[in-house]
């Protein structure tokens, strides 16, 4: 890892634990008050985390870009470092959210705030290691796509407008992703990891457009 990797992801890691620290605050507040008002049966707090996660990471995503890509040309980063740093912070940032509303999920299950059931009933075919694994893989392709729509925008208003549409698309084959993994679940064990492979390659091409697009932004050095 090159010295402005290293610097430059140092500095996203110094930024989103906190902002991914107050969300979690507010999320686990609402997550307490909905407990105290409701009657209906609700998720342990890592499940009612994953669905929130998905759109905190895409809504961060869009602000990175947009606040600092200027700031990391201008301080003589290369877009190729820029790229592999938002890349590797958004790995960072699932996998510390991930971690940290496991630790309070466990903290709750001693309290009248545990929950009924552990994860969202959508998903109740699959193993619990196969749902954190697409909990984490769907946070991340929302972070591309996040990403993707602030860059497109930064090249111009129709191309903001198509990665806009390509974000639409993400969400619409996250919810065909989680039917499917239902089924292959039910089909046979091993066949959900081809569902968990297909969305790690849909991963990949997004970061590999997002790379192209970051590649042809044209920023004003000041």
């Amino acid at each position: 890892m090159s010295t402005k990797l290293k610097e430059t992801t140092k500095v996203f890691s110094y930024i989103l634990p906190v902002w991914s620290l107050w969300y979690l605050g507010v999320l686990l507040i609402i997550y307490i008050i909905s407990h105290i008002f409701s009657n209906e049966a609700m998720s342990s707090f890592f499940g009612f985390t994953f669905t929130a996660n998905r759109t905190y990471m895409l809504v961060v995503g869009i602000i990175v870009m947009i606040g600092f890509l200027e700031w990391a040309i201008g301080m003589g980063v290369s877009r190729k470092t820029f790229f592999k740093s938002v890349v590797l912070t958004g790995i960072i940032t699932m996998v510390m959210i991930t971690a940290i509303a496991g630790i309070v999920s466990s903290i709750l299950s001693f309290t009248p705030f545990s929950g009924d059931y552990l994860f969202e009933e959508d998903l109740r075919y699959l193993s619990e290691t196969v749902y954190v694994i697409f909990h984490f893989l769907s946070g991340l392709l929302l972070w591309a796509a996040g990403l993707l729509i602030s860059a497109s925008f930064m090249r111009g208003f129709w191309a903001g407008m198509l990665s806009v549409l390509s974000g639409i698309l993400a969400i619409t084959l996250l919810l065909f992703s989680e039917q499917l993994l239902n089924y292959l679940s039910t089909l046979d064990g091993m066949m959900v990891y081809l569902g968990l492979l297909l969305m790690i390659i849909l991963i990949v091409i997004y970061n590999w457009i997002l790379y192209a697009v970051i590649k042809n932004i044209p920023i004003k050095i000041r």
